[in-house]
């Protein structure tokens, strides 16, 4: 077999995704018991006690197919964001979304324009239906030029993708900037908002990306994996206009939300509550974290302001270069995960690594570290002070 020729040529550079490290590999290599894994942006808190309740009622029921329409899904989701039916398409996961979006709409020749760093998929999804990767450099604060954005925006492009708050830097736009682009932006561009992180969001200045259907452009996604606690059942969806709909319905996959992420997804919106409790707890443990990062190193810690790496970077990784060298620095975030610059980052990782806390590298000068229980983030403190100590 001639592998070469009947393996796509948009495939062959791809870079599959590489998943974090799980607790059990970890707890083999350090030797540690208790691990903080920290690496996947994960809510640490279970479902929501009414979405776990549904979850297990149905297992009993996995002989039959899913509702392949998820109708009750769409019903209960639309009623939740005051959003027509016929406007809302569920998936595997947001994830998935991104696809079947590239999938629907991009062709050979089309481009497809995003910040750099930012989510890992985007480049992915446009690279594999063949067309081009326009990435454009995160500003000084970690922060989507919206300005730079609009200016790479071509003739040739036909989607751009913002992911707000930014994965993985955690930092948003305001709405001005926002209605500043879209006036930048031709009728022709479809504006695709990735939320995956919105109800995280404590900033009153933020963008709903819901305020924004009037325009036919702008295409909104969500996940129930983040705050609902859904990671592991997969359940996103999209809302956009009633066209792109029908098309990405005839692309997506049947039955692709499976039963109990379905009823997970259905119950956990009847918990309004239980969002705003975690939304709260999200915060206060990640101020806790800033406030450990600015203890290190007897104050050479501080808010980062500069220094993102620049280009198109598949893997989503940015280094510090704003002259910080020897210093931690961070981003402030609007997410339930800490951008943290780090020389030596992957050192930094592997010494976390053996004393039982998972982060994310990437590369350079960066970690990516997510929001645990109380518990996990005494762990983590505890072990990054031992590392910037060199105990």
């Amino acid at each position: 077999m001639d592998w070469s020729t009947l393996i796509r040529d948009e495939v062959k550079p791809l870079v599959a995704y590489a998943p974090g490290l799980r607790g059990s590999d970890v707890r083999e290599r350090s030797g540690v018991d208790e691990i903080a894994k920290l690496s996947s942006n994960e809510n640490p808190y279970g479902p929501f006690p009414a979405a776990a309740t549904a979850m297990w009622a149905v297992l009993g029921h996995l002989n039959r197919y899913p509702d392949g329409s998820s109708r009750a899904l769409l019903g209960k989701l639309g009623g939740h964001l005051d959003v027509p039916e016929e406007r809302l398409v569920l998936a595997n996961g947001s994830n998935e979304l991104l696809r079947i979006l590239a999938e629907a709409v991009l062709a050979p020749g089309d481009e497809a324009v995003f910040a750099a760093p930012s989510f890992v998929v985007y480049p992915m999804v446009t690279q594999l239906v063949g067309a081009t990767k326009v990435a454009v450099p995160l500003d000084a604060d970690a922060a989507h030029d919206l300005d730079a954005l609009a200016r790479a925006v071509t003739a040739r492009t036909k989607v751009v993708f913002l992911c707000n708050p930014n994965n993985p830097t955690g930092t948003i736009f305001a709405r001005e900037a926002f209605e500043r682009f879209l006036e930048r932006t031709p009728e022709s561009v479809l504006i695709v908002l990735d939320e995956a992180y919105f109800e995280y969001v404590t900033d009153p200045e933020h963008v709903n990306g819901l305020d924004y259907l009037d325009d036919e452009r702008v295409v909104v996604l969500r996940t129930f994996s983040k705050m609902y606690s859904l990671a592991g059942a997969r359940c996103g969806y999209g809302v956009m206009a009633a066209p792109l709909v029908e098309a990405v319905n005839k692309v997506r996959d049947p039955f692709n939300v499976n039963m109990v992420a379905q009823a997970g997804a259905y119950y956990s919106l009847d918990d309004p509550d239980e969002v705003v409790r975690r939304r709260a707890e999200n915060a206060a443990e990640r101020e806790r974290l800033y406030a450990a990062l600015d203890s290190l190193a007897d104050g050479s810690v501080g808010r980062a302001g500069s220094g993102v790496a620049s280009g198109d970077d598949s893997s989503g990784s940015g280094a510090a270069a704003d002259g910080s060298a020897g210093r931690i620095s961070y981003v402030p975030s609007q997410t339930n995960f800490v951008w943290v610059r780090v020389p030596d980052a992957q050192n930094v990782y592997e010494e976390l690594i053996s004393r039982g806390v998972i982060v994310r590298s990437f590369g350079g000068e960066a970690l990516r570290i997510g929001i645990g229980l109380p518990a996990e983030n005494d762990r983590l403190i505890a072990a990054l002070r031992a590392v910037v100590s060199g105990d």
